[in-house]
């Protein structure tokens, strides 16, 4: 009697071990598969991409395209929001699934993480207050200069011999209040977010020369999920195929910035 009570508590400790292993080798793409749910991060103060609307809730250009990405894979996405500068250590330590956030892809975040195919292209510009008499950020001299805080700008910025301090801040509305303010003689932020948020909110700024460098954004997911990214990759192509992408961007934009 002993040696079959003993018998038949090995079996259920080789199952519940073998359990544990099985989901130790579980995928992330499984994972969601089984869950039945995508977790995304992005910042939320980065109109018109990710904000948060007048109802309190989060909006945005990302934000539709992770809920159709969601929609091509049968499952739903649950958005977090995170500081931008911390963003990448929150997906390497599995804190979300991806970033679809307006990421831009550099050489150097290509050593941490994988990007999908792109999903729109964006270019670094500079805005100033109407008026300023700029012709272009080359006219600065000892300037100060907004940027968000762990964006490209700000390491483009750091170059610039022209520009004495780099002004740091947690979303480009605070960093377009700045310079109508005065308190900075311009700031670097995406083309599109510069020009959606002067409208938007009734910020003095403009456009000042051509495009400082363009940019190709993507979605950041962790190098070891593999079967993720081809996943992502095939509902964009899919969205892309079917007038889904173009719909959200004529949205947003009135015009496909794919």
């Amino acid at each position: 009697m002993l040696k079959k009570l003993g018998y038949f508590l090995f079996i259920i400790f080789f199952a519940v071990v073998m359990t544990g292993c099985g989901s130790q080798t579980q995928t992330t793409f499984q994972k969601i598969k089984q869950s039945k749910e995508m977790t995304f991060a992005m910042t939320g103060a980065y109109p018109p991409f990710n904000y948060i609307g007048k109802d309190g809730k989060l909006t945005g250009f990302d934000i539709d395209i992770a809920n159709a990405i969601a929609a091509k894979m049968g499952v739903k996405a649950k958005p977090i929001t995170t500081a931008w500068d911390g963003i990448i250590g929150g997906l390497k330590g599995k804190r979300f699934d991806m970033i679809i956030g307006s990421m831009a892809v550099t050489e150097a975040r290509k050593k941490q993480v994988s990007f999908t195919d792109p999903y729109y292209h964006d270019g670094a510009q500079f805005f100033a207050k109407k008026g300023s008499g700029f012709k272009n950020i080359a006219d600065l001299k000892d300037g100060k200069v907004g940027v968000v805080t762990g964006t490209t700008f700000q390491e483009a910025l750091s170059k610039m011999k022209n520009i004495k301090e780099v002004m740091q801040f947690e979303s480009d509305v605070d960093n377009m209040k700045s310079v109508e303010l005065g308190r900075a003689d311009g700031l670097v932020t995406g083309k599109l977010v510069g020009l959606y948020g002067a409208k938007k909110y009734n910020v003095e700024i403009e456009p000042v020369g051509d495009v400082l460098y363009s940019e190709t954004i993507a979605i950041a997911i962790r190098k070891e999920d593999k079967d993720l990214v081809e996943a992502v990759n095939k509902a964009l192509a899919q969205m892309k195929a079917d007038g889904t992408y173009e719909k959200i961007s004529n949205k947003w934009f009135g015009r496909n910035i794919n």
